[in-house]
């Protein structure tokens, strides 16, 4: 059997996918390390609410509210905004709300810090909680969350955070809904990989952490561009536990144009990758058990075969196209010669047999990951309308998208580009 160029690059990624859709299939059955039970909550200490705001006049508000709403004693909560150089009317519109509940514990800083992290790390400073989270600006987080999160940091002394569980707010064109659809799958990986304790992320969006155990390894790196990534990395390698709670309910604005989505997406990427390379020395290193050889291997391992397969599939295109003109260019370029000889004809001993088999078995385990997606989530795929369009297009034009943003985060590393965080 002649094997291609191209043949080996599909056999081998699809033996990498396979492998580990096969590693996640038995971590999903299996009943071990499952995810440990909250016990009731005892007690009500003091909650740091911390919402960095740079231009966020529109949402900021309904974030506010939406704390203030909480299901926890008043008094038991502190929030404070962290005002990072807004030339927009983010200060008045908070400056109002806050007049409109004197009797609640709301501070305001206003700064001019480089990055979200450092916005963070000035408002970190000041906090008196027991615990704190981070809630974006335009995040909004329900009502039973801390109810639900904080039992869980009674339950294990070696817990450092805990993960609500994303879901896009209310999306309205078919972008917001494509990105409805890759929140709820990325929950039931968030849900796999806390059962392994190998969450590497700890979203901005309401990830509820010990005061004290951030404060001790120095808050937040103001020099990466992913601070939410490069804390959980950071817990990981002092082998603190994160864990993935579908219990408290964040949801989040997602961007509404592909330019803006591409932006966000580089800077997640990117961040990610620095951060690997950063921490490199967990990668393969079983002292950090299944994060150290399953998940940060992974984190560039998936970008790396995107960009492979793109790479294969152009040079198959372009390789066809030269052999077609010069197939062309022999008959003297007489199309309507070739046009007339044609014949459409199925030999089914030529098929690649193979290939398919590769392509249905992919097919078949992303519709069953999605099944479980959205009974984890108890969401229903026909939520927000007609989703047949949105729903074709992330399963098709959204994987090229996302491979294009990791082409482009190559092109940032091989020219040696910042990324900055906004």
């Amino acid at each position: 059997m002649n094997i291609t160029f191209t043949d080996g690059v599909l056999f081998s990624s699809y033996f990498i996918l396979l492998f580990l859709a096969i590693f996640w299939l038995l971590v999903f059955i299996s009943s071990e390390n499952q995810p440990f039970k909250k016990r009731k909550l005892a007690k009500h200490p003091l909650f740091t609410a911390i919402v960095p705001a740079r231009n966020e006049q529109s949402t900021i508000q309904a974030t506010l509210q939406s704390l203030i709403d909480l299901d926890y004693p008043p008094e038991k909560i502190e929030i404070i905004v962290s005002i990072n150089g807004s030339s927009d009317n983010t200060l008045a519109v908070v400056e109002q709300f806050i007049a409109s509940y004197p009797q609640r514990n709301i501070a305001i800083i206003n700064h001019s810090a480089a990055n979200k992290a450092g916005a963070m790390n000035r408002a970190l400073s000041l906090a008196l909680g027991e615990f704190f989270a981070c809630l974006d600006a335009d995040s909004f987080i329900h009502s039973n969350a801390l109810q639900e999160i904080l039992p869980y940091f009674e339950s294990d002394s070696s817990l450092a955070a805990v993960c609500p569980l994303m879901k896009v707010k209310q999306p309205k064109n078919i972008l917001q809904k494509i990105q409805w659809y890759e929140y709820t799958v990325n929950m039931f990986y968030k849900f796999l990989n806390s059962k392994l304790d190998a969450v590497h992320v700890t979203p901005g969006p309401f990830s509820v952490y010990k005061t004290a155990v951030i404060k001790s390894l120095g808050g937040y790196d103001e020099q990466t561009i992913t601070e939410d990534l490069e804390i959980a990395i950071r817990l990981q390698k002092h082998h603190y536990r994160i864990i993935q709670t579908f219990d408290a309910i964040v949801e989040t604005s997602a961007p509404g144009t592909w330019k803006a989505l591409f932006k966000q997406r580089v800077r997640w990427y990117k961040g990610s990758v620095d951060n690997s390379l950063r921490y490199k020395k967990l990668i393969f290193n079983r002292k950090y058990g299944d994060f150290g050889i399953i998940r940060m291997p992974t984190i560039i391992l998936s970008g790396i075969i995107a960009i492979i397969l793109l790479v294969t599939f152009l040079r198959e295109i372009i390789l066809n196209l030269f052999q077609w003109l010069a197939s062309i260019k022999a008959i003297n370029f007489d199309y309507l010669t070739v046009f007339r000889a044609y014949s459409f004809q199925i030999n089914l001993l030529s098929l690649p047999i193979f290939k398919i088999i590769i392509a249905l078995t992919l097919i078949g385990l992303g519709f069953v990951v999605m099944v479980y997606s959205y009974k984890l989530v108890k969401e229903d795929i026909r939520n927000h309308g007609k989703t047949l369009l949105s729903l074709i297009t992330y399963l098709s034009i959204y994987s090229l998208f996302i491979t294009l943003v990791w082409v482009y985060i190559a092109f940032l590393f091989i020219t040696g580009k910042k990324n900055r965080w906004s």
